[in-house]
């Protein structure tokens, strides 16, 4: 029986699940349909499903169940699933009529609040058809306790083809006949023994992680520099708090290669740019719902810290970085400049702590994290605590070049992070091809408004691209 745990952040990210804040990201693909094609809708989604399928021999992952130790006494595992069935991963909907941009994006926001199914692989496609442009959309979720955002998106990808016609569908393991999951007292057991079969390790690991992790808290709580904000910087807003069970989502495109332009002549990058547009955006929605925003609102930004080549294996390798957004800074040019500004002043400094995260793991472990977690969560304390920052913003590299589905090109790719701690409002960038594409996943509590906040976005995006490069209909032709 093979059964692995999982370490750090992976176990982390599983132990701090919960049902009105899932760990999940996912994707929005759109499928641009065949023109003289006028296939039957069972019949397509046969054909996807049977492509995934069989690129499944590739991923051993996604047949793999997390499985946790009776009172998170130890790390969770993973094991193959014995009883692993691909009806409940790949599933058949239908958009409401009459199937606008505007129904996929609710119907994706409903997907996104239902947690993954604990006792099955923790990953799952849903194949949405009655676009009224004929497409047909997936929306592909993988728990963050499997995959980052970079490496997310490179186990998607080899589901998919690089031309219209199917390539051959890579060769893995067998998994025929696994043995049964490992029963809680199973679990506990293991669970014991690795502990007791290395205790000074285990131990040393967490004292250094708690010392190092006291020292980051120290300097981060106090006096810092232009490029980084303190701890406790954020203010106040409707936007951080207990997050509700419901979410609200919306999209946008632009033409990357203009963004990169406008990002260049402001000597900034992509992330600073996408940061700029945020914080105009971000800061006009919540005056228009009457705050009065004093301090500049921050960001947290989880940093991609893998190593060349590693993009195709499972597991987080991120830590953060906190951003102000220059949101006091009305107009969006010289806010981009000034965020320029900081993002070398911050490169320069070496500010950034590829351990941070991984430290709070640690110091953490599984029992304690999950504990929080419940407690957090019974008495609603995000409501209680400071804010560490007003929105997530992450940015996601995708493959440069189409990619194809069962013969049909995906002319839309776009990203979708999760909510996490009291975090009411996630922005995700993904490129794909020359579209650099905004997933805003809003709490439907804190974010109800959340078409307006598009307006806002693309409102700040025009001001430094022009009209030209706010894409209508994302293609990558």
């Amino acid at each position: 029986m093979t059964v692995e745990p999982l370490e750090g952040m992976d176990a982390l990210f599983v132990t701090m699940d919960s049902p009105n804040a899932p760990l999940h990201m996912g994707i929005v693909l759109e499928l641009e349909a065949k023109k003289k094609s006028s296939r039957d809708p069972i019949e397509r989604f046969g054909e996807i499903k049977k492509t995934i399928d069989q690129r499944l021999g590739g991923l051993a992952i996604l047949r793999r169940r997390v499985v946790r130790v009776p009172f998170d006494l130890g790390p969770p595992a993973y094991v193959d699933d014995p009883d692993f069935d691909l009806d409940a991963h790949v599933v058949r909907r239908a958009l409401p009529a009459p199937g606008t941009a505007r129904e996929l994006e609710a119907t994706v926001a409903s997907i996104m609040a239902q947690p993954l199914d604990p006792d099955r692989p923790l990953w799952q496609i849903s194949v949405i058809e009655g676009l009224e442009n004929g497409h047909t959309a997936l929306v592909a979720k993988i728990h963050h306790a499997l995959a980052d955002g970079v490496s997310g998106v490179a186990v998607f990808a080899q589901l998919f083809d690089l031309q219209a016609k199917a390539s051959p569908a890579p060769r893995g393991g067998v998994f025929s006949d696994p043995p049964p999951i490992p029963n809680p007292i199973e679990m506990l057991a293991r669970s014991s023994s690795e502990f007791l079969r290395r205790p000074g390790a285990v131990l040393e690991v967490m004292g250094s992680s708690l010392t190092r992790l006291a020292d980051r808290v120290d300097g981060i709580l106090g006096e810092t520099s232009l490029s980084e904000p303190s701890l406790l910087a954020a203010p106040s807003t409707s936007l951080s708090g207990t997050v509700s069970y419901g979410r609200t989502f919306a999209r946008l495109c632009l033409s990357l290669p203009r963004v990169k332009e406008v990002a260049k002549d402001h000597h900034a990058t992509v992330t600073d740019f996408a940061l700029a547009i945020t914080g105009g955006a971000v800061r006009r929605l919540l005056e228009e719902r009457g705050e009065i925003i004093e301090k500049e609102l921050i960001a947290v930004l989880p940093v991609n810290i893998r190593p060349p080549g590693t993009e195709k294996e499972l597991g987080n390798k991120i830590s953060v970085n906190f951003s102000g957004l220059a949101s006091d800074i009305d107009d969006p040019n010289e806010r981009l400049r000034a965020l320029g500004q900081r993002s070398r002043e911050q490169k320069a400094s070496g500010l950034t702590d590829a351990d941070l995260l991984a430290d709070l793991a640690y110091a953490a472990g599984p029992a304690m994290s999950s504990f929080a977690t419940k407690v957090i969560n019974a008495f609603e304390l995000f409501d209680l605590l400071p804010n560490v920052a007003n929105v997530v913003v992450s940015s996601v590299p995708g493959p440069p070049i189409p990619l194809w589905c069962s013969g049909e090109r995906i002319v839309r790719a776009s990203p979708i992070g999760p909510l996490m701690f009291n975090q009411g409002l996630n922005v995700t960038l993904l490129s794909y091809c020359d579209v650099l594409e905004f997933g805003v996943l809003g709490c439907a509590k804190r974010a109800p408004d959340i078409e307006r906040l598009r307006e806002l976005f693309e409102d700040e995006a025009r001001e430094l691209l022009g009209d030209q490069a706010i894409m209508k209909q994302a293609s990558t032709a």
